[in-house]
Protein backbone atom coordinates (compact mmCIF):
# COMPACT_ATOMS: atom_id res chain seq x y z
CA UNK A 1 0.00 0.00 0.00
CA UNK A 2 1.23 3.17 -0.83
CA UNK A 3 2.74 5.67 2.26
CA UNK A 4 -0.48 8.04 2.11
CA UNK A 5 -0.72 10.67 4.53
CA UNK A 6 -4.04 10.64 6.47
CA UNK A 7 -4.28 14.20 7.78
CA UNK A 8 -6.90 16.93 8.96
CA UNK A 9 -7.87 19.55 5.97
CA UNK A 10 -5.34 22.60 5.89
CA UNK A 11 -6.73 26.40 5.17
CA UNK A 12 -4.62 25.95 1.54
CA UNK A 13 -5.85 22.88 0.56
CA UNK A 14 -9.07 24.36 -0.75
CA UNK A 15 -8.12 24.48 -4.74
CA UNK A 16 -6.61 21.25 -4.49
CA UNK A 17 -10.04 20.12 -3.23
CA UNK A 18 -11.98 21.52 -5.71
CA UNK A 19 -10.07 20.48 -8.60
CA UNK A 20 -10.76 16.64 -6.79
CA UNK A 21 -14.59 17.06 -6.91
CA UNK A 22 -14.11 18.01 -10.47
CA UNK A 23 -12.17 15.29 -11.47
CA UNK A 24 -14.51 12.67 -9.61
CA UNK A 25 -17.87 14.13 -9.32
CA UNK A 26 -17.69 15.46 -13.04
CA UNK A 27 -18.82 19.02 -12.30
CA UNK A 28 -17.45 22.35 -11.29
CA UNK A 29 -17.96 24.24 -8.07
CA UNK A 30 -16.55 27.23 -7.20
CA UNK A 31 -15.28 28.99 -4.14
CA UNK A 32 -18.50 30.81 -3.40
CA UNK A 33 -19.82 26.94 -2.56
CA UNK A 34 -16.90 25.98 -1.02
CA UNK A 35 -17.21 29.05 1.58
CA UNK A 36 -20.85 28.48 2.15
CA UNK A 37 -20.98 24.89 2.70
CA UNK A 38 -17.55 24.52 4.48
CA UNK A 39 -15.61 27.90 5.68
CA UNK A 40 -18.98 29.95 6.78
CA UNK A 41 -20.67 27.14 8.59
CA UNK A 42 -21.91 29.00 12.03
CA UNK A 43 -21.77 25.90 13.21
CA UNK A 44 -17.88 24.75 13.53
CA UNK A 45 -14.62 26.61 13.67
CA UNK A 46 -13.75 24.66 11.62
CA UNK A 47 -13.23 22.51 8.16
CA UNK A 48 -14.12 19.24 9.17
CA UNK A 49 -12.65 17.53 6.50
CA UNK A 50 -9.85 14.76 6.52
CA UNK A 51 -7.89 14.29 3.63
CA UNK A 52 -5.75 11.55 1.81
CA UNK A 53 -2.02 13.01 0.11
CA UNK A 54 0.34 11.38 -2.03
CA UNK A 55 3.38 12.75 -2.78
CA UNK A 56 1.53 16.11 -1.28
CA UNK A 57 -0.98 16.22 -3.64
CA UNK A 58 -4.36 15.66 -2.28
CA UNK A 59 -6.24 12.58 -3.82
CA UNK A 60 -8.94 11.87 -1.37
CA UNK A 61 -11.45 13.71 1.01
CA UNK A 62 -13.71 13.14 3.49
CA UNK A 63 -15.39 16.27 4.59
CA UNK A 64 -18.56 16.88 6.67
CA UNK A 65 -21.29 19.27 6.74
CA UNK A 66 -22.20 20.48 10.50
CA UNK A 67 -25.81 20.79 11.31
CA UNK A 68 -27.63 22.19 14.16
CA UNK A 69 -30.08 19.42 15.02
CA UNK A 70 -32.54 19.20 17.95
CA UNK A 71 -32.34 15.72 19.96
CA UNK A 72 -33.53 14.79 22.83
CA UNK A 73 -35.18 18.14 23.59
CA UNK A 74 -31.47 20.52 23.14
CA UNK A 75 -30.10 21.61 20.28
CA UNK A 76 -26.90 20.08 19.53
CA UNK A 77 -24.28 19.83 16.58
CA UNK A 78 -23.81 16.88 14.73
CA UNK A 79 -21.55 15.98 11.71
CA UNK A 80 -23.48 14.79 8.24
CA UNK A 81 -20.68 12.93 5.69
CA UNK A 82 -20.72 14.42 2.58
CA UNK A 83 -19.06 15.00 -0.64
CA UNK A 84 -16.42 11.58 0.29
CA UNK A 85 -14.21 11.12 -2.77
CA UNK A 86 -11.04 9.16 -3.88
CA UNK A 87 -9.22 9.98 -7.40
CA UNK A 88 -9.76 7.28 -9.91
CA UNK A 89 -5.49 6.46 -9.90
CA UNK A 90 -5.60 5.49 -6.22
CA UNK A 91 -8.87 3.48 -5.52
CA UNK A 92 -8.45 0.24 -3.95
CA UNK A 93 -5.78 1.74 -1.71
CA UNK A 94 -8.31 1.57 1.59
CA UNK A 95 -8.14 5.50 1.26
CA UNK A 96 -11.58 5.66 2.06
CA UNK A 97 -11.72 3.63 5.03
CA UNK A 98 -8.57 5.17 6.47
CA UNK A 99 -10.06 9.14 6.29
CA UNK A 100 -12.99 7.73 8.12
CA UNK A 101 -11.61 5.52 10.72
CA UNK A 102 -9.71 9.30 11.42
CA UNK A 103 -12.71 10.75 11.58
CA UNK A 104 -14.55 8.73 14.12
CA UNK A 105 -11.67 8.57 16.17
CA UNK A 106 -11.38 12.47 16.02
CA UNK A 107 -14.64 13.34 16.37
CA UNK A 108 -16.09 10.93 19.05
CA UNK A 109 -16.83 12.74 22.09
CA UNK A 110 -17.08 15.91 20.64
CA UNK A 111 -20.29 15.24 18.23
CA UNK A 112 -22.74 12.96 19.21
CA UNK A 113 -23.52 11.18 16.52
CA UNK A 114 -22.99 11.34 12.46
CA UNK A 115 -25.85 10.81 9.94
CA UNK A 116 -26.55 11.09 6.04
CA UNK A 117 -27.88 9.76 2.66
CA UNK A 118 -24.68 7.87 1.15
CA UNK A 119 -24.95 6.78 -2.28
CA UNK A 120 -24.68 2.91 -3.62
CA UNK A 121 -21.14 2.84 -4.02
CA UNK A 122 -20.17 3.97 -0.12
CA UNK A 123 -23.23 3.08 1.85
CA UNK A 124 -21.37 -0.42 2.16
CA UNK A 125 -18.22 1.53 3.37
CA UNK A 126 -20.41 2.79 5.34
CA UNK A 127 -22.30 0.36 6.97
CA UNK A 128 -19.12 -1.74 7.50
CA UNK A 129 -17.41 0.83 9.65
CA UNK A 130 -20.02 0.74 12.02
CA UNK A 131 -23.19 2.88 10.54
CA UNK A 132 -26.26 1.64 10.76
CA UNK A 133 -29.49 1.69 8.41
CA UNK A 134 -32.45 3.89 9.64
CA UNK A 135 -35.00 4.22 6.54
CA UNK A 136 -35.20 3.87 2.80
CA UNK A 137 -36.53 7.39 2.22
CA UNK A 138 -38.72 7.94 -0.71
CA UNK A 139 -38.96 11.26 -2.53
CA UNK A 140 -41.80 12.30 -4.61
CA UNK A 141 -41.91 12.80 -7.93
CA UNK A 142 -44.12 14.70 -10.30
CA UNK A 143 -42.34 14.95 -14.34
CA UNK A 144 -43.85 18.51 -15.58
CA UNK A 145 -41.90 18.23 -18.56
CA UNK A 146 -40.35 14.57 -19.83
CA UNK A 147 -38.82 15.91 -23.00
CA UNK A 148 -36.77 17.90 -21.38
CA UNK A 149 -36.12 15.76 -18.96
CA UNK A 150 -34.99 12.87 -21.28
CA UNK A 151 -33.28 15.08 -23.98
CA UNK A 152 -30.67 16.08 -20.05
CA UNK A 153 -30.13 12.54 -19.24
CA UNK A 154 -29.68 10.93 -23.04
CA UNK A 155 -28.28 10.84 -26.56
CA UNK A 156 -30.65 7.52 -27.23
CA UNK A 157 -33.60 8.95 -29.74
CA UNK A 158 -35.85 6.23 -29.06
CA UNK A 159 -35.81 7.95 -25.55
CA UNK A 160 -36.11 11.62 -26.60
CA UNK A 161 -38.96 10.09 -28.67
CA UNK A 162 -40.51 8.67 -26.03
CA UNK A 163 -39.93 12.26 -23.80
CA UNK A 164 -41.91 14.53 -26.71
CA UNK A 165 -44.86 11.65 -26.54
CA UNK A 166 -45.12 11.77 -23.34
CA UNK A 167 -45.03 15.37 -22.52
CA UNK A 168 -48.40 16.59 -23.90
CA UNK A 169 -49.97 13.68 -22.20
CA UNK A 170 -48.55 14.95 -18.64
CA UNK A 171 -49.33 18.43 -19.16
CA UNK A 172 -53.07 17.51 -19.07
CA UNK A 173 -53.05 14.81 -16.24
CA UNK A 174 -51.36 17.64 -14.08
CA UNK A 175 -53.39 20.03 -15.47
CA UNK A 176 -56.76 17.61 -14.17
CA UNK A 177 -54.76 16.61 -10.84
CA UNK A 178 -54.31 20.84 -10.25
CA UNK A 179 -57.73 21.68 -10.77
CA UNK A 180 -59.22 18.78 -8.69
CA UNK A 181 -56.78 19.19 -6.10
CA UNK A 182 -56.66 22.86 -5.55
CA UNK A 183 -60.56 23.60 -6.33
CA UNK A 184 -61.68 23.95 -2.76
CA UNK A 185 -58.46 26.02 -1.73
CA UNK A 186 -59.40 28.70 0.10
CA UNK A 187 -56.15 30.08 2.17
CA UNK A 188 -54.69 33.13 1.30
CA UNK A 189 -51.05 32.51 0.00
CA UNK A 190 -48.28 35.02 0.36
CA UNK A 191 -45.45 34.66 -2.16
CA UNK A 192 -41.98 36.44 -1.49
CA UNK A 193 -38.56 36.08 -3.42
CA UNK A 194 -37.14 36.93 0.37
CA UNK A 195 -36.36 34.65 2.92
CA UNK A 196 -39.29 35.58 5.77
CA UNK A 197 -36.40 34.44 8.34
CA UNK A 198 -38.76 35.92 11.29
CA UNK A 199 -42.00 34.17 10.28
CA UNK A 200 -40.15 31.17 9.36
CA UNK A 201 -38.89 30.45 12.66
CA UNK A 202 -41.65 31.84 14.55
CA UNK A 203 -44.09 29.35 12.54
CA UNK A 204 -41.49 26.80 13.97
CA UNK A 205 -41.46 27.43 17.09
CA UNK A 206 -45.29 27.70 17.00
CA UNK A 207 -45.04 23.35 17.08
CA UNK A 208 -41.54 22.23 17.69
CA UNK A 209 -41.52 18.34 16.94
CA UNK A 210 -40.31 15.86 19.55
CA UNK A 211 -38.71 14.13 16.64
CA UNK A 212 -35.08 14.55 15.46
CA UNK A 213 -34.58 17.25 12.98
CA UNK A 214 -32.93 20.66 12.47
CA UNK A 215 -33.29 23.26 14.82
CA UNK A 216 -34.47 26.21 12.95
CA UNK A 217 -34.06 29.61 13.99
CA UNK A 218 -33.26 33.12 12.16
CA UNK A 219 -29.33 32.38 11.74
CA UNK A 220 -29.89 28.58 10.74
CA UNK A 221 -32.24 29.66 7.85
CA UNK A 222 -30.03 32.68 7.01
CA UNK A 223 -26.64 30.34 6.49
CA UNK A 224 -28.72 27.57 5.04
CA UNK A 225 -30.77 28.44 2.34
CA UNK A 226 -27.42 30.79 1.15
CA UNK A 227 -26.62 28.36 -1.17
CA UNK A 228 -25.44 29.19 -4.14
CA UNK A 229 -26.51 26.51 -6.34
CA UNK A 230 -29.94 26.82 -5.66
CA UNK A 231 -32.63 29.67 -5.53
CA UNK A 232 -34.75 29.98 -2.46
CA UNK A 233 -38.38 31.26 -2.19
CA UNK A 234 -41.17 31.63 0.22
CA UNK A 235 -44.58 30.56 0.24
CA UNK A 236 -46.49 31.70 3.06
CA UNK A 237 -50.15 30.03 3.99
CA UNK A 238 -52.60 32.50 6.37
CA UNK A 239 -55.68 33.06 7.62
CA UNK A 240 -57.52 36.03 9.35
CA UNK A 241 -55.00 35.15 12.58
CA UNK A 242 -52.14 35.41 10.18
CA UNK A 243 -49.68 32.78 9.25
CA UNK A 244 -50.56 29.29 9.34
CA UNK A 245 -47.82 27.67 7.36
CA UNK A 246 -44.86 28.05 4.70
CA UNK A 247 -42.89 26.20 2.26
CA UNK A 248 -39.77 27.20 1.23
CA UNK A 249 -38.77 26.45 -2.55
CA UNK A 250 -35.45 25.31 -3.72
CA UNK A 251 -34.76 25.69 -8.02
CA UNK A 252 -31.42 24.59 -9.52
CA UNK A 253 -29.82 27.09 -10.97
CA UNK A 254 -27.38 26.05 -14.36
CA UNK A 255 -28.18 23.82 -17.25
CA UNK A 256 -31.37 21.83 -17.77
CA UNK A 257 -33.37 20.07 -16.08
CA UNK A 258 -34.88 22.45 -13.82
CA UNK A 259 -35.51 21.07 -10.73
CA UNK A 260 -37.66 22.95 -7.72
CA UNK A 261 -37.81 21.21 -4.10
CA UNK A 262 -40.32 21.52 -1.69
CA UNK A 263 -37.17 22.23 0.31
CA UNK A 264 -38.79 22.56 3.71
CA UNK A 265 -42.16 23.04 5.73
CA UNK A 266 -43.01 24.88 8.59
CA UNK A 267 -44.68 23.54 11.16
CA UNK A 268 -42.38 20.47 10.70
CA UNK A 269 -44.97 18.09 11.71
CA UNK A 270 -48.64 18.18 10.64
CA UNK A 271 -49.14 21.84 8.95
CA UNK A 272 -52.72 21.99 8.04
CA UNK A 273 -53.57 20.19 4.89
CA UNK A 274 -56.06 23.24 3.78
CA UNK A 275 -53.01 25.44 3.63
CA UNK A 276 -50.64 22.83 2.04
CA UNK A 277 -52.92 22.54 -0.82
CA UNK A 278 -53.16 26.05 -1.43
CA UNK A 279 -49.43 26.21 -1.48
CA UNK A 280 -48.41 23.68 -3.42
CA UNK A 281 -50.74 24.95 -5.71
CA UNK A 282 -49.35 28.40 -6.08
CA UNK A 283 -45.82 27.01 -6.30
CA UNK A 284 -46.68 24.70 -9.17
CA UNK A 285 -48.30 28.05 -11.14
CA UNK A 286 -45.02 30.29 -10.10
CA UNK A 287 -43.13 27.43 -11.68
CA UNK A 288 -44.31 26.18 -14.73
CA UNK A 289 -40.80 26.30 -15.91
CA UNK A 290 -39.50 24.07 -14.05
CA UNK A 291 -38.75 20.53 -15.55
CA UNK A 292 -38.77 18.31 -12.50
CA UNK A 293 -40.68 18.65 -8.72
CA UNK A 294 -39.51 16.87 -5.74
CA UNK A 295 -40.81 16.77 -2.34
CA UNK A 296 -39.87 14.89 0.86
CA UNK A 297 -41.45 12.01 2.36
CA UNK A 298 -42.00 13.44 5.38
CA UNK A 299 -43.78 16.96 5.95
CA UNK A 300 -46.23 16.69 3.52
CA UNK A 301 -48.88 14.06 3.92
CA UNK A 302 -48.74 11.74 0.90
CA UNK A 303 -52.29 12.38 -0.44
CA UNK A 304 -51.76 15.61 -0.47
CA UNK A 305 -48.65 15.00 -2.71
CA UNK A 306 -50.60 12.62 -5.03
CA UNK A 307 -53.56 15.02 -5.29
CA UNK A 308 -51.18 16.67 -7.10
CA UNK A 309 -49.49 14.71 -9.23
CA UNK A 310 -46.55 13.66 -7.50
CA UNK A 311 -45.38 9.96 -7.53
CA UNK A 312 -43.01 7.78 -5.00
CA UNK A 313 -39.90 6.58 -6.07
CA UNK A 314 -40.09 3.21 -4.58
CA UNK A 315 -43.15 2.43 -6.93
CA UNK A 316 -43.60 1.68 -10.30
CA UNK A 317 -42.43 3.67 -12.73
CA UNK A 318 -40.56 5.60 -10.93
CA UNK A 319 -38.60 2.85 -8.85
CA UNK A 320 -37.53 1.65 -12.45
CA UNK A 321 -35.45 4.56 -12.93
CA UNK A 322 -34.59 6.33 -9.20
CA UNK A 323 -32.76 5.08 -6.40
CA UNK A 324 -33.91 5.48 -3.18
CA UNK A 325 -32.45 7.33 -0.44
CA UNK A 326 -31.12 5.55 2.01
CA UNK A 327 -30.61 7.49 5.70
CA UNK A 328 -27.48 6.27 8.08
CA UNK A 329 -26.64 6.94 11.20
CA UNK A 330 -23.38 5.99 13.26
CA UNK A 331 -22.99 6.92 17.12
CA UNK A 332 -19.95 9.05 18.33
CA UNK A 333 -20.15 9.01 22.07
CA UNK A 334 -18.61 6.04 24.53
CA UNK A 335 -21.60 3.72 24.62
CA UNK A 336 -21.59 4.67 20.72
CA UNK A 337 -23.59 1.09 19.82
CA UNK A 338 -26.01 1.82 22.02
CA UNK A 339 -26.47 5.10 21.11
CA UNK A 340 -27.02 4.00 17.56
CA UNK A 341 -29.56 1.83 18.70
CA UNK A 342 -31.47 4.34 19.79
CA UNK A 343 -30.99 6.66 16.18
CA UNK A 344 -31.93 3.97 14.11
CA UNK A 345 -36.13 3.90 14.54
CA UNK A 346 -37.05 6.18 11.96
CA UNK A 347 -40.19 7.29 13.40
CA UNK A 348 -37.86 9.24 15.97
CA UNK A 349 -37.06 11.12 12.84
CA UNK A 350 -38.64 14.64 11.60
CA UNK A 351 -36.67 15.24 8.43
CA UNK A 352 -37.12 17.61 5.38
CA UNK A 353 -34.74 18.31 2.53
CA UNK A 354 -33.35 21.58 4.63
CA UNK A 355 -30.92 18.51 6.75
CA UNK A 356 -29.46 17.24 3.33
CA UNK A 357 -26.35 19.08 2.01
CA UNK A 358 -27.34 18.38 -1.70
CA UNK A 359 -30.53 20.48 -1.57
Amino acid sequence: MPPYEIRQYHPDDKNAFLSLYRTVMGREQGTKWFAWKYEQNPYTDHVPMIVGVDGGEIVAARPFFALPISHNGRCETVLQPADAMVHPDHRRQGLFTRMTERAIEQYTGAYRFFFNFPNARSLSGNLTLGWRVVSKRPCYYRIAHPERVAAAQTDHRAIHLLGKLATPIATRYHRLRDYTASETATTTVRTEPNLLLTELTALYATAVSDEIHACRDEQFYRWRLANPNWIYRTYLAENASGPIAAIVTGTSVGPRPTTTKLTDVVPVKNAPEPALVALIGQILTDHAETDIFVAPSQGFPRAVLTAFGFHADNRFPLSALACQTTHVVRGLSDDGEHSAGELTDPARWALTFIEEDTS
